[in-house]
């Protein structure tokens, strides 16, 4: 796999209860179709190659369309054990000998604090 880092994000409390807000800058790579309001995505786990399948939505009805993940995505939170702080980062990923990207995810959890350094471990 070769992959490409487009998103890292700290965790809040809404992300691990409810839904997972994307960044604008972000987006755009999630690719909801136009006229479309939610799409669902197949994102791979970097670390086991596990497949989940996330629904990324906006609103219906605003100029900012405030993009979330959600089907999903709360099952990936609770079978990782994550929790507010704990970060998620997203990358578009080749695999070997496959044409085109994927999506794929990596969540870190934080393990401690240690001379001023915080140290992540890969879940």
């Amino acid at each position: 796999m070769y992959p490409r880092r487009i998103l890292t994000k700290k965790l809040s409390q809404t992300d691990v209860k409810h839904r997972m807000t994307i960044p604008m800058e972000s987006f755009k790579v999630f690719q909801i179709p136009q006229g479309k309001h939610s799409e669902q995505f197949d994102v791979i786990d970097i670390k086991t190659g596990r497949s989940w399948r996330f629904r990324c939505s906006t609103r219906k009805k605003d100029f900012y369309p405030k993009p979330v993940l959600s089907s999903g995505w709360i099952q990936y939170v609770r079978e990782k054990g994550l929790g507010k702080g704990d970060k998620v980062s997203f990358f578009l990923v080749q695999k070997d000998g496959e044409e085109g990207l994927r999506l794929g995810v990596q969540a870190q959890k934080k393990l401690i604090r240690l001379l001023g350094k915080d140290c992540w471990d890969t879940v």
